[in-house]
């Protein structure tokens, strides 16, 4: 599969190359499995706010919400929008109105490391269903040309993942370098060249976001912010860089 197919269920340029490159899979949750894994260990907060940026605002649940409601949610939203740089995400699917609008009440308020938590576990709830349509697709696509490709009609197959643990500190990438051919690496290199400029504006932009609230766009996430106890965040601090040294955006949370 190819960078574009999973450009669609994540704004992360990362995210979609680090599962391009891990692909095929061997089934439906042999995909999800790793999607969650790069999602959880192989990005840092540049990638996800860029993923963060990159969701539009689902308006499933306005259908049913009156005028008040919705201009209540307008306005929270933008507060929101305003205080943490990315517009409000939460799963929508099957809930009203005023359940998300009690929802927005309450997060505006959470520290941004907190609130960066949450919103990174909303916005994998809708890459995962975004994968699952993408592969749905896929199948039908497939059998409407006769000819089904194993990793999407159900069968275990072996592949560049087979009996590797998606939950271990091994390189994806490195993983499935077994399955790279040289045309995907072609097509890889020419969409990331065509877009290094937009990539670069955004890197921008998300620097001056992640400056005003104090993330290290090059770390991964370190959510010590929510220990309230001084002698708890500075054990947790330190352990993090003891056992995970330069990893985690610890510097300066003390």
């Amino acid at each position: 599969m190819k960078t574009e197919d999973f450009s669609s269920c994540c704004a992360s340029t990362t995210f979609a190359n680090k599962m391009a490159l891990a692909s095929p899979f061997s089934s439906l949750e042999h995909a999800i499995t790793v999607a969650r894994d790069i999602w959880s260990r192989k990005l840092n907060v540049r990638s996800w706010l860029e993923a963060l940026s990159g969701r539009s605002c689902s308006n499933e649940y306005l259908e049913t919400a009156n005028e008040a409601t919705v201009q209540e949610l307008h306005e929270w939203g933008s507060r929101y929008e305003e205080k943490f740089g990315y517009v409000f995400v939460t799963f929508v699917a099957g809930r009203t109105s005023e359940d998300i609008l009690a929802e927005l009440k309450m997060r505006v308020s959470n520290s941004h490391g907190v609130e960066l938590e949450i919103a990174s576990k909303e916005e994998l709830k809708y890459i995962e269903r975004a994968i699952r349509e993408l592969l749905s697709k896929k199948a039908v696509q497939t059998t409407d040309e006769g000819d089904v490709s194993p990793e999407y009609s159900g069968e275990i197959v072996a592949d560049t993942l087979d009996g590797a643990d998606t939950d271990s500190e091994d390189d994806l990438d490195a993983i499935s370098s077994g399955g790279n051919d040289i045309s995907r690496d072609v097509e890889l290199n020419r969409v990331l060249e065509e877009n290094n400029e937009t990539l670069n504006t955004q890197h921008r932009e998300d620097a001056v976001h992640a400056a005003k609230r104090g993330f290290d766009l090059n770390k991964l996430p370190w959510f010590g912010d929510e220990l309230l106890d001084p002698v708890s965040r500075s054990c947790s601090a330190f352990l993090t860089e003891y056992f995970w040294p330069g990893q985690y955006d610890v510097d300066g949370k003390i």
